[in-house]
């Protein structure tokens, strides 16, 4: 399997390099430099730094200016990581290579943790990038435990690769990408809690939210990042069991599109 991963990794990092270098990177490091300055003009000359006694409350930290920030570059990184993962078989399908590579013998768990992996590497390098214009506008943040800061991005980016799962089974069901994606994309950055407390939404709104990895992932690493705590093991089981079960639910749910596809293509 491991081969596969690294033989992914190294194709699809080979091919977007030759066919757009730097152009699909670079606009997610401007979405992410736009939510900073929003967030730093919002909270200076918008509301001068007046806030709510709630969100304190809420978010655990009177912080507007790094909750903001680090929910905008967060949610920059999720977005950037599921939709690449989970077009990697409707992009196969459009260019004709699908056939070959359902056809191959290569694992498949293999193949989206290659295309995942490739991923990790150009997200990072954006999630830095608006981190860095973050700091620049005055971001600061509590020294985090270092165990729970990784606990806490490993749980992220695990919610991010079991969604993409999911949503390329249904890209590749629907044939469709951009409104597939962008709808998901529009509920998790409303419901998830990326800019605002969930607590301000209201109750409904707040449980379905819940259907989603990222949301306790994403809360979970922004407190240790926020207040220094550390994170109780115990806080970890929802995202990571949730996780699992969308991917295994991904997973089978792309096998059964796979089938389809062959069983049409037979007819």
């Amino acid at each position: 399997m491991w081969q596969t991963v690294f033989a992914t990794a190294a194709r699809n990092q080979r091919a977007n390099l030759r066919a757009f270098p730097w152009a699909f990177t670079l606009g997610h490091m401007i979405e992410g430099g736009y939510l900073v300055l929003v967030s730093y003009f919002s909270y200076v000359y918008l509301i001068q730094g007046d806030l709510d006694d709630r969100f304190a409350l809420y978010a655990g930290s009177g912080n507007y200016l790094a909750y903001a920030i680090i929910g905008g570059a967060l949610n920059v990184f999720s977005v950037s990581m599921m939709m690449n993962v989970s077009r990697a078989l409707i992009t196969e399908w459009r260019e004709g290579t699908l056939e070959a590579l359902l056809l191959s013998p290569s694992s498949r768990n293999g193949y989206f943790l290659g295309t995942a992996l490739q991923q990790f590497y150009r997200s990072g390098m954006v999630l830095l990038a608006v981190l860095v214009f973050g700091i620049l506008a005055g971001m600061r943040l509590s020294a985090p435990p270092l165990l729970s800061a990784g606990i806490g991005g490993v749980l992220f980016i695990l919610s991010c690769y079991a969604m993409a799962l999911v949503l390329g089974s249904i890209m590749l069901y629907t044939r469709d990408t951009y409104i597939v994606q962008n709808t998901l994309f529009a509920v998790t950055t409303l419901l998830c809690g990326f800019q605002f407390p969930r607590q301000y939404l209201p109750g409904f709104l707040q449980t379905a939210g819940e259907v989603f990895p990222l949301t306790s992932s994403l809360q979970l690493l922004r407190r240790t990042l926020l207040t220094g705590e550390a994170i109780p093991l115990r806080d970890t089981l929802p995202a990571l069991l949730l996780s699992l079960v969308y991917i295994a639910v991904g997973m089978w749910s792309n096998r059964l599109v796979e089938r389809g596809l062959f069983e049409k293509h037979q007819a």
